[in-house]
């Protein structure tokens, strides 16, 4: 196992020490002695084939499932054989399908831990409100509605809110993103590593998916087939230096590609594209475009948020009373500086003008990442990856 020893500096949150789960009848144990320090803050991932042990260990940590040996220990405290109740309220837990209760409103489901805790109803309902504003979901509009009454994405935003109610210190997190649908799956990704960025939970997260696991963790523990984990480390260090063939193989190919969830859009400047204001006069814009390098304008209001693509025959078609407001195309491929390359990229492969839109975090535009900016960090992964390994053999760089 490699350590990543840049992180052991700080307060171990949760160590497991020798945690055994044997299911009778089985011949194997389906975790084995397993030992594993997680840091205060962190998002662990645990990530493997199918059977190899990984929800079963993030169970155990809830003691939803109850270890057969070994110990838990939590902040510090052994929790393996406290009141299993009162750990559990201790602990945020987000599943696959949300786990909402349908006949209860939304303000209802995230307020269930604050009242299980005792909490009084207007400390209750500011911790709702707060949590919904965080989730990006505005209470006046949502507090009152059903989990039916929302799409997939937002009952998982909910999922989360509920979890982080009682304001735990440690959030367990079962595939949480598994059953929506791609894109949706990468927006609340990035909103919920915002959301970590300003709660700074300790978060242990189970995903079968290794790109997601890199773009998640900040440290990824990889199990093999009978519980063995083959790998805990830094996704850079995951990427660049894989313990064995399993890790390699497990990994796959594409190592550059997969490093582009490592960076991040505002880690490179957005370049310039032609831009004019909602107000512009359509004379006005044709003149803009006639004299710009690229086929079509962004238009943004008054905010300057991106309002619409307008492409020149766009333009020629409108009469002189028009305005910019009434013609062209809703932009599609917009994302934010802590968006990664590989959202840029997903983004841009579909796009009308072969870039996507960065803007900050109130929606004003920023400028533009195209396909040679991205290709540009590839290039420049790949550089470091070769120094990096020369310098692990005791090579020249």
């Amino acid at each position: 196992m490699t350590s990543a020893d840049s992180h052991e500096t700080r307060q171990v949150m949760i160590r497991l020490e020798k945690l055994t789960k044997h299911y009778p009848g089985q011949q194997r144990n389906a975790v084995d002695g397993l030992d594993l320090d997680i840091n205060e803050g962190e998002i662990v991932v645990l990530v493997g084939p199918s059977g190899c042990g990984k929800t079963t260990t993030m169970k155990m940590i809830n003691r939803i499932i109850e270890p057969t040996s070994g110990r838990i220990i939590l902040n510090g405290e052994d929790v393996t054989r406290t009141d299993a109740d009162q750990l559990r309220r201790r602990i945020g837990y987000v599943i696959q399908q949300t786990g909402l209760f349908p006949h209860m409103t939304i303000g209802e489901n995230v307020a269930t831990v604050p009242k299980l805790l005792g909490w009084d109803k207007s400390r209750t309902d500011a911790r709702v409100d707060e949590l919904l504003n965080m989730v990006n979901m505005d209470p006046e509009i949502f507090r009152h509605r059903y989990p039916k009454q929302l799409s997939g994405g937002q009952q998982q935003r909910i999922g989360v809110a509920r979890a982080l109610g009682g304001d735990p210190t440690v959030l367990l997190m079962d595939e949480p993103f598994g059953a929506i649908d791609p894109i949706t799956r990468d927006r609340l990704q990035n909103e919920f590593l915002r959301v970590q960025s300003e709660v700074r939970k300790t978060i242990v997260f189970v995903t079968h998916d290794i790109d997601e696991a890199i773009k998640m963790g900040d440290r990824i523990a990889i199990f093999k087939e009978g519980s063995q984990l083959a790998q805990y480390d830094t996704p850079e260090q995951i990427l660049t230096a894989p313990a064995d063939d399993f890790v390699a193989e497990f990994i796959g190919r594409g190592a550059s590609l997969k490093r582009l969830n490592l960076s991040y859009v505002g880690d490179i400047d957005p370049r310039p594209w032609p831009t004019v204001s909602v107000s512009t006069s359509i004379a006005e814009a044709r003149e803009t475009l006639r004299n710009a390098a690229e086929s079509a304008l962004i238009v943004v209001d008054e905010a300057g948020r991106p309002h619409s693509w307008v492409s020149p025959e766009e333009l020629n078609r409108a009469g002189e009373g028009s305005s910019l407001k009434e013609i062209g195309q809703t932009p599609r491929a917009i994302v934010e500086p802590r968006a990664t390359l590989s959202d840029a990229l997903n983004e841009l492969i579909a796009a009308r003008y072969a870039v996507t839109l960065v803007v900050d975090d109130t929606g004003k535009l920023q400028g533009v990442v195209d396909i040679e900016q991205i290709n540009d960090s590839i290039r420049s992964m790949r550089a470091s990856a070769v120094t990096e390994a020369r310098a692990s053999l005791g090579g020249e760089p």
